[in-house]
């Protein structure tokens, strides 16, 4: 599985950080379409402590999450006009992705030791809105589908 991008070019797209960056490499990208990632799930995941000691699976939440992470980072590489093989340009975003509509199914646990491969592909795109649907598989078989929508706002307009 030949990676286009590594964790640590990742993260100079998004500013996710262990143990929150749910998303060790990018597999497939084809801009303006879908993008293929994948999250190595291992016992040593600080969640697994307490979700549950005697029977760990991750969380939905996390899977949602690692799903929205490919979602972003899908749409800011193709903001950013990225190709396969190309160098990441250097520019700090001040945009961020906000999840908005989630409608996921859960069909099967994700263990640890499972390779979750997460799928993402645009559905539509109307300016700074984008809806995708998402898909989670581990060991060729599926463990959450549905749709996302990912809207991008510019930070400093944010009101804390």
């Amino acid at each position: 599985m030949e990676a286009l991008l590594e964790s640590y070019q990742i993260t100079q797209i998004l500013k996710y950080r262990h143990p929150f960056l749910l998303i060790d490499k990018v597999t497939g990208y084809i801009p303006g379409k879908e993008l293929t990632a994948v999250k190595a799930v291992s016992m040593g995941e600080p969640y697994f402590a307490g979700h549950f000691p005697d029977f760990p699976i991750m969380p939905g939440v996390l899977i949602t999450e690692a799903l929205a992470q490919a979602s972003s980072l899908m749409l800011a590489l193709d903001d950013l006009e990225w190709e396969k093989g190309g160098p990441l340009p250097p520019t700090e975003r001040p945009i961020i992705g906000v999840l908005g509509n989630v409608q996921i199914n859960f069909l099967k646990s994700v263990l640890p030791g499972c390779l979750l491969q997460l799928e993402v592909s645009i559905d539509w795109r109307k300016g700074p809105a984008c809806s995708i649907y998402v898909k989670a598989s581990a060991e060729g078989s599926v463990c959450a589908k549905g749709k996302v929508t990912v809207m991008f706002i510019d930070k400093s307009k944010l009101s804390v």
